[in-house]
């Protein structure tokens, strides 16, 4: 059956040369900007290793449902270094975008962050099944940082070729584990993570004007509307069982972000299989039962509360105002995987 749903995708549009980047920080500025902070600190991050070894943290393979708690605070530790990248490069991008009148401060922050990543060849060493998972979460958000900094003055024209070039071995780095044919139940070939791939191309696509990523990103979206059933499921992350919900919401936030970006350079990819998605994924925030009916598992929480970062985008890109209703309250919503500040850039209504 996984490997019929792959068969039967039907090619994406191809997007022709050159690609538009939807990420205006002028026009973002004239829309949103405010002074900064004078006494906002920015310190740049310090360049990852090469290796990312980094520990497994469920217990129940091939499901992966239930934590070991010892086991995710070693990965935790593992990930520190990419965290901190990750997260202070896209705030400190949001800010310098964000900046009226501007502040190159934070720009000449994110950038040489990345730029020390680059002349590293960051997470391009021995890498091990959860640290390929973890770095291609990290290089999606770089990668949109990234784009949303090309028209900062303090990230000058040899920086951005240093970080466009190590983009594109990254993404010739991933792309290995998802060209395989897919394996295991639920398949790493077709579930959340081949979605966060596709976004992590798409976005490097974007960032080094590189065709072959973009299109490998765009198919590999095409291979995940293919899978949305005609009651709105993704049916790899019904097997995740009690975590069926949460896994839907995991893998709509880069479905969501990737439509955008696809939106921009005249391809369509919120179409009825997305919105079935998407509208299933919705109804759970406030009922579970058709996801534990589904699964046939009870639904675990979040922990404190579920992200409802994807809605951001939802709501703002795709004028869904009944997403806005799990937002009350939770503004803004940062997700540096997803770039940063989904509030500042998507929102509409604020």
């Amino acid at each position: 059956m996984a490997g019929a749903v792959g068969a039967c995708a039907a090619p994406p549009a191809i997007s022709p040369a050159p690609l538009v980047n939807p990420y205006d920080a002028a026009g973002l500025r004239a829309r949103k900007g405010r002074r900064a902070a004078a006494n906002a600190a920015c310190t740049p991050a310090p360049a990852p290793g090469r290796d990312l070894i980094v520990p497994q943290f469920y217990t129940d393979p091939p499901v992966f449902s239930r934590i070991d708690p010892v086991r995710l605070a070693a990965r935790d530790a593992a990930v520190l270094p990419l965290q901190t990248l990750v997260r202070g490069t896209t705030d400190a991008a949001d800010r310098w975008a964000a900046s009226a009148p501007v502040d190159g401060r934070f720009a000449a922050c994110a950038a040489a962050s990345l730029d020390a990543a680059a002349r590293a060849d960051a997470f391009l060493g021995r890498v091990d099944p959860q640290g390929g998972y973890e770095r291609k979460w990290t290089w999606c958000g770089l990668a949109l940082a990234h784009l949303k900094l090309v028209q900062a003055p303090e990230y000058d024209a040899a920086a951005q070729a240093r970080v466009a070039a190590w983009l594109t071995r990254g993404f010739g780095a991933m792309r290995g584990t998802y060209d395989r044919p897919p394996g295991g139940t639920p398949s790493t070939q077709l579930n959340n993570h081949m979605t966060w791939a596709g976004l992590t191309a798409m976005a490097i696509g974007l960032a080094a004007g590189n065709l072959d990523a973009w299109n490998w990103g765009l198919a590999r979206m095409e291979r995940t509307l293919a899978q949305v059933d005609a009651a709105g499921f993704l049916p790899q992350e019904v097997l995740r069982g009690s975590k069926a919900w949460h896994y839907h919401v995991f893998a709509m936030g880069p479905l969501a972000l990737g439509a955008v970006l696809a939106r921009a350079n005249g391809i369509e990819l919120a179409d009825d299989r997305f919105h079935r998605v998407a509208r299933r994924t919705l109804e759970g925030y406030d009922s579970t039962a058709a996801f534990a009916a589904r699964a046939g598992a009870a639904q675990v929480p979040f922990g404190e509360r579920p992200d409802v970062g994807w809605l951001e985008i939802y709501a703002g890109a795709f004028g869904v105002e009944a997403a806005l209703l799990p937002l009350r309250g939770r503004r803004p919503q940062r997700q540096p995987w997803l770039g940063g500040d989904l509030t500042l850039w998507h929102a509409r209504d604020v």
